[in-house]
């Protein structure tokens, strides 16, 4: 089962390849909200879900677990993650009937929608992530700008780059209050300035990580997949170039034990000149740049159902070639008549 799919037909597709490769007569099953969705329509099963913030949602979910003997449950959707991980116990409630669920413990779910959580998070553990100081913070910015001369505004509870802007020390004031206005804030109140976080302009490059672990095994890593991003758009990766994973072992490892991690999560991390990383953003699902391992090699679709049927394969779906690049590119597909 797929929830949430939106415009990632192609996670759809290679799940049809993963069961083909397995010999294994097995369905797609996509649940969403809106009918007229990219993928609504694309799955082998299509069914309808209220969305995640109706009552209905929760019983209606099992059900529809339950109707198709669904394995594995996979939603592309952070608010909805939160609400299956945290707000409700409907991730225990799924594994209970059978269905592995891939995701983080509720702490670092929390973690991964508060950027300011998840560096106290990840300094906990030792995971090097630059100094985060809340927009409200006068004392916390004043010592931050008094250390470094290029910072990073962005939203706090923010996805896909939201209120971004890259300022010196002398705009960050000014870039705090422009930020805000299209802040989103926890529990539906009034967003102050606390919901936005400055952080100092780390040097280096921005790469994307996927960190894979067992799915039945909670923190154990079983592979990390890397790519250099070349161009971004709206928020996401539009063209990037695998590389090594080796640099990004450490960090991934750690991430992987301490968050309780069963599959795939997207990381977002900084590699320097000297070969230090830092960490600066956590998505606990597939992310927009699974697909260019994908092409190189990997194959994390193939190892979730293999795990989801209890079968054995070889390690090769966690191989990937360096030095392979992709873009991406628009397509479109009718997906129901017109609403008229």
């Amino acid at each position: 089962m797929i929830s949430s799919a939106g415009r990632r037909l192609y996670l759809i597709d290679w799940l049809r390849e993963a069961f083909e490769a397995l010999g294994i007569d097995g369905r797609v099953v996509v649940a969403e909200n809106d009918a007229t969705s990219s993928s609504a329509s694309y799955g082998d099963v299509a069914r309808r879900l209220p969305k995640y913030t109706d009552r209905d949602y929760g019983p209606e979910l099992l059900r529809l677990a339950d109707d198709v003997d669904a394995k594995i449950f996979i939603s592309l959707n952070d608010y909805e993650l939160m609400h299956i991980h945290v707000n409700t116990g409907l991730a225990e409630s799924l594994r209970r009937r059978g269905v592995l669920v891939p995701g983080v413990s509720p702490a670092w779910q929390t973690g991964c929608a508060d950027k300011l959580q998840m560096a106290r998070l990840l300094d906990s553990v030792g995971v090097p992530t630059p100094s985060t100081v809340a927009g409200g913070d006068e004392a916390g910015l004043a010592e931050l700008t008094s250390r470094a001369d290029e910072f990073v505004v962005k939203h706090r509870f923010g996805s896909g780059s939201s209120g971004l802007e890259l300022v010196t020390g002398s705009h960050v004031s000014q870039a705090v209050i422009t930020s805000l206005l299209s802040a989103p804030a926890a529990g539906g109140r009034a967003p102050t300035a606390d919901d936005v976080v400055v952080q100092p302009k780390l040097p280096g490059v921005e790469h994307g990580v996927d960190i894979v672990a067992s799915l039945r095994d909670r923190g154990s890593l079983t592979a990390v997949l890397a790519r250099r991003k070349i161009r971004m758009r709206s928020g996401e990766t539009d063209k990037a170039v695998t590389v090594d994973r080796g640099p990004f072992m450490r960090a991934s490892e750690l991430i992987a034990r301490a968050a309780d991690l069963t599959g795939l999560i997207d990381v977002d991390m900084f590699l320097d000149a000297a070969g230090r990383v830092s960490v600066i953003d956590i998505n606990p699902r597939f992310g927009g740049g699974y697909p260019f391992v994908h092409l190189a090699g990997a194959n994390v679709p193939l190892y979730y159902l293999a795990q989801a049927l209890d079968l054995d394969i070889d390690q090769g779906w966690g191989r990937y070639d360096t030095d392979i690049v992709s873009a991406k590119y628009e397509s479109i597909r009718v997906t129901g008549p017109s609403p008229r």
